[in-house]
């Protein structure tokens, strides 16, 4: 099993702070989460209200939390000090691997601002988790995502038919990852 941090840590980028998500953030994340067009290729659906959005904290961001699976940071631009998004690490420890996710403001596209956060993201897993692979999917027509991707230094593995099943229908999907040497923490 991986060792987390006793401590949540909190990451800075240049323009980013990476941190602990709480209560106080809900009326930022929902507003992301509420636009349709912002979770169009996420695994879940859009917050229809303010209730969706604290049960996502309670039950998807504080699970997390709890269980020491991975990490959830949200995303605060430092010029505005507003949460934007987030970023997450989702652990299979036995594998020291990692599966990465992520969501960003439709207003924050096209700035580079998530693969900032993406990058720190990567950094923390394998320099304070010691994780040797992190992956992540991205729906094949999601162009963004995988530009994402790609900028954050992972490579193109290939294509999964129906790997996933929601929002009542089935997605292909893009698979990238970044690995370490295999034996850098032996």
């Amino acid at each position: 099993m991986l060792d987390l941090p006793e401590q949540f840590l909190t990451l800075q980028t240049p323009r980013l702070i990476l941190r602990k998500m709480g209560l106080e953030d809900a009326e930022d994340i929902f507003a992301y989460a509420s636009d349709p067009q912002t979770t169009a290729y996420t695994l879940w659906d859009y917050h229809r209200s303010i209730d969706d959005t604290y049960d996502y904290l309670h039950n998807f961001v504080w699970e997390i939390y709890r269980s020491g699976k991975g990490m959830c940071w949200g995303i605060v631009e430092k010029e505005s000090n507003q949460l934007i998004g987030s970023c997450s690490l989702h652990l299979t420890p036995s594998h020291r691997r990692a599966e990465m996710g992520y969501v960003l403001g439709r207003e924050y596209w096209g700035q580079g601002l998530m693969t900032e956060a993406s990058k720190a993201a990567i950094a923390f897993g394998f320099h304070m988790m010691f994780l040797l692979r992190i992956q992540a999917f991205c729906v094949v027509e999601n162009v963004g995502s995988a530009r994402v991707l790609e900028k954050s230094g992972m490579l193109f593995e290939g294509i999964l038919h129906n790997y996933v099943f929601t929002k009542n229908r089935s997605w292909d999907v893009k698979m990238y990852a970044v690995t370490q040497p295999q034996n850098i923490f032996l």
